[in-house]
């Protein structure tokens, strides 16, 4: 009797975390994301996207694994900004089963509703005008306009020790809450 060897069934594919564990290792080797592409048979986007799969912490990781998540629901829990937000968001979508569409709209609402960290403040930029013509000239015209409209508004000019002093001035009345007060 004769024993035929049986053919070895394939091995399967990788985990996509060993997988993007593999492909980061070859991008510290200096590799280009084209030459690791032809090297593993995966598109370029294919081998961006697991990149970023290692951007998830070791313990979340290994959580997705042991639980069979798809990677597309692993790769939507990279837009969340906190390890912890992360975590719970996974334990939901692991509990709930949810799908991949229902998942993304769950990490969508749930990085809504992430705070979000102060940036630090903008210096802002103050343009400054060194001819002061224009500014007198504003203010010339505003006592104009007041005198035009009846307000019997005076507007000054004077010079002195290097500086320009220009007063507008204009009668007001009492305020009923100022009567009040008075009296």
């Amino acid at each position: 009797m004769m024993y035929q060897a049986l053919p070895c069934p394939p091995a399967p594919p990788p985990h996509y975390f060993d997988s993007a564990e593999a492909l980061l290792c070859m991008q510290g080797e200096g590799r280009s994301l084209a030459e690791m592409a032809r090297l593993t048979g995966l598109t370029v986007p294919q081998i961006h996207a697991r990149l970023q799969l290692t951007a998830l912490d070791p313990a979340l990781r290994a959580l997705l694994k042991r639980e069979g998540v798809p990677e597309r629901i692993a790769l939507t829990l990279v837009a969340l900004p906190d390890p912890i937000s992360r975590r719970r968001t996974a334990l939901r979508i692991i509990r709930e089963r949810l799908c991949i569409r229902d998942a993304a709209l769950l990490v969508a609402s749930a990085g809504r509703r992430a705070p979000v960290m102060p940036e630090e403040p903008r210096q802002r930029v103050i343009a400054v005008i060194r001819d002061v013509r224009p500014y007198r000239n504003a203010i010339r015209n505003i006592a104009e306009q007041m005198k035009t409209a009846g307000v019997c508004a005076t507007f000054t000019e004077r010079k002195t020790g290097g500086m320009l002093e220009m007063t507008v001035s204009y009668p007001v009345r009492r305020r009923r809450v100022e009567r009040f007060h008075s009296i």
